[in-house]
């Protein structure tokens, strides 16, 4: 490549800089989950990271724990998900709706279960979430979000449940 050829290119990256910039966020969430095959209603943490492109349609990673997860049965249980989610967001000023859907893995931890989170893959479910929520912006690099789930595994007989959660988003 030629010196001139370069250094153009470097100049209209510099020019187009925030045209096409994708924006990333960090959310940090709390929540309960209940309905479906939860007995009983349990608290929930989550931590994501992603970001929103062209068009406000975005992605997101997340993982999230719900630690007293009790089912149908009455067995306790620790709930894993991590989800990769397409999000589409209204920019409305400060408050932005948003439907979201992912799909990723959700594994069941029960007090019979031996090893660490990774030693036994084949506990992983396949799953899917779809829900919605909204954002308010109080800055320009923060807001908090609410947000609501519903997590299903793909088997017919899989683990479902709702999740409602709570969470400060930082970036964006």
């Amino acid at each position: 490549m030629r010196i001139p050829t370069f250094l153009t290119a470097v100049a209209l990256c510099c020019v187009l800089d925030g045209a096409a910039m994708a924006q990333g966020t960090v959310v940090a969430s709390i929540g309960r989950v209940y309905g479906g095959s939860a007995g009983e209603s349990s608290g929930v943490y989550a931590i994501g990271a992603g970001g929103g492109g062209a068009h406000n349609v975005g992605s997101e990673l997340e993982f999230s724990r719900a630690g007293h997860f009790t089912d149908a049965l009455g067995h306790q249980e620790k709930v894993l998900t991590l989800m990769a989610s397409i999000f589409v967001a209204v920019p409305a000023h400060a408050v932005r709706p948003y439907g979201i859907f992912g799909l990723g893995f959700i594994r069941q931890r029960t007090s019979t279960s031996t090893g660490s989170v990774l030693s036994d893959l084949s506990n992983n479910d396949v799953g899917y979430n779809a829900g919605g929520g909204v954002v308010y912006k109080f800055s320009r690099g923060a807001g908090i979000r609410l947000d609501l789930r519903h997590f299903k595994v793909r088997k017919s007989d899989g683990l479902s449940f709702q999740r409602i959660m709570v969470g400060i988003v930082l970036g964006g």
